[in-house]
C-alpha cells in the first residue's frame, strides 16, 4: 500500500509547481479542501482511510501547475495530468483520486466529448466520492453552499452535472447517517 506524509505531499506540490505565487494559491485551496474532506470523513459511520483522505486531497490538484483555471480545457485536463504526475511518483491510488476528482466525476462519453482520453473518471471510493465532494465545495480557499455550487453547474456546464452531483451529495449524507 501507497503511504506518503502530509509534509512530503506538500513537498511534491512545490517539485511541480511553476512558481511561488501558484503554488500558494494551489496550497491554499487544497489544504481548505483536505479540512473539509477530514471534517467529512470524521462524520461518517464507515471505516475510511483518513491518512489516504488527508494527503490525497492535498495531492488532487497538483495537475494544475500544467492546466490553470481559466479555460474549460484546462479545468478538465488538470485532473488527467496530475493523475499522470502521482503515477510517474509511484501513487497510482493518489493518481486515480487525482484523475477522478473534477467536477462531480466525468463520465466515458463525456470523456470523449472533452478530448480526454476516452474512460470513465468517476469517483469510485468512499475516499474519492468525500474528496470530490469537498472540492467541490470549495471556493478558491473558502467553504461554499450546495446551493452555489448547483447553480454554478447549472449556469457552466448543465443538467447532468447537477443531477450528478445532487446524487454524490446524497451519498455523502448517506456516509455520514449510516
Amino acid at each position: 500500500m501507497e503511504r506518503i506524509t502530509e509534509k512530503r505531499a506538500e513537498k511534491l506540490l512545490k517539485k511541480y509547481s511553476k512558481n511561488s505565487f501558484a503554488y500558494r494559491k494551489v496550497l491554499q485551496h487544497v489544504r481548505a479542501v483536505r479540512r473539509l474532506a477530514l471534517k467529512i470523513a470524521s462524520k461518517s459511520k464507515r471505516r475510511l482511510d483518513k491518512k489516504f483522505i488527508s494527503t490525497a486531497s492535498l495531492l488532487h490538484d497538483i495537475g494544475r501547475f500544467d492546466n490553470p483555471p481559466g479555460s474549460k480545457r484546462n479545468a478538465v485536463w488538470h485532473g488527467v495530468a496530475g493523475a499522470r504526475i502521482l503515477r510517474k511518483e509511484g501513487l497510482p491510488r493518489h493518481a486515480r483520486a487525482a484523475e477522478r476528482h473534477v467536477g462531480s466525476g466525468i463520465t466515458k462519453a463525456e470523456a470523449k466529448k472533452l478530448g480526454l482520453p476516452a474512460k470513465s473518471y468517476l469517483p469510485r471510493t468512499a475516499e474519492e466520492k468525500i474528496i470530490c465532494y469537498a472540492d467541490s465545495l470549495i471556493f478558491g480557499d473558502k467553504e461554499g453552499t450546495l446551493k452555489k455550487l448547483l447553480e454554478r453547474y447549472r449556469k457552466e456546464v448543465g443538467p447532468q452535472l447537477v443531477k450528478r452531483t445532487i446524487k454524490l451529495h446524497d451519498e455523502i449524507e448517506r456516509m455520514k447517517n449510516g
